[in-house]
């Protein structure tokens, strides 16, 4: 009997294996996987995440009232970013993954951030990354993942920045629409190198895109005119090998 079953796609549990207890035995993952919902009854702004509000009237919590996902709401002043991020947990030596469902209401005038960096926040109006005013800029030493900013255009981007050298931004040709819906996900090797997805398709890669730097997941939103906007991450999945 073969030791190893390989799926390349997906594991469908049909019919009674869909309704009753399906794995016999104890299912332990080599690697640590966990996935944040957002479905408890606050945000645990204490022992899980950092949380900074950049902005006047910006807020951040859970959404609630039939819904799943952190909402981020900003305030109706032009370039004020908040933050949401985790602890400094990952390292490129334990090849970590992130992956969120991001949704912009008003893409044609809003800014976010989502993917890795060596801080949870940067003193407003600064981004991890950004384009304010059309130019990409960071102000993170070493960060990698996605930003979509109404100051540049609507296209979503994958950008890098590794030891405070140049930042890269380059578009994945993907136009983000208002109200629409993406599955972002940044894989990074113990090489520092990135690979970007969007819907589980392959847009972009970068090589020795960041440092061996501790790093968090975070999710940078703002808005780029003088009214409020909201942005959601519906999850948060995590990925890393175990030390």
């Amino acid at each position: 009997m073969s030791q190893q079953v390989r799926v390349e796609r997906e594991i469908l549990f049909a019919g009674d294996a869909n309704q009753e207890a399906n794995v016999n035995g104890n299912l332990l993952t080599k690697r640590a996987c966990r996935v944040d919902w957002f479905d408890q009854a606050t945000l645990d702004t204490t022992n899980d995440y950092v949380q900074t509000l950049g902005g006047t009237g910006d807020t951040g919590a859970l959404v609630a009232g039939g819904a799943i996902g952190f909402k981020g709401a900003t305030g109706s002043s032009d370039n004020e970013i908040s933050f949401l991020s985790t602890q400094l947990v990952f390292d490129i030596t334990q090849n970590p993954e992130i992956e969120s469902k991001i949704e912009v209401t008003d893409a044609a005038n809003s800014f976010f951030f989502f993917g890795f960096s060596d801080a949870t926040s940067e003193t407003t109006p600064n981004a991890t990354i950004d384009a304010s005013g059309g130019t990409v800029a960071a102000a993170a030493t070493d960060a990698v993942g996605f930003f979509m900013d109404a100051d540049k255009s609507s296209l979503l981007y994958y950008a890098s920045i590794a030891t405070g050298g140049s930042v890269t931004g380059t578009s994945t040709g993907v136009t983000w629409a208002d109200a629409a819906k993406k599955r972002l996900r940044v894989k990074l090797d113990t090489s520092g190198n990135a690979t970007f997805f969007v819907d589980g398709v392959i847009v972009g890669y970068t090589a020795a895109a960041v440092t061996d730097v501790p790093l968090c997941a975070t999710f940078n939103y703002g808005t780029r005119e003088g009214a409020a906007n909201n942005l959601y991450m519906r999850y948060l999945a995590k990925f890393q090998d175990i030390p």
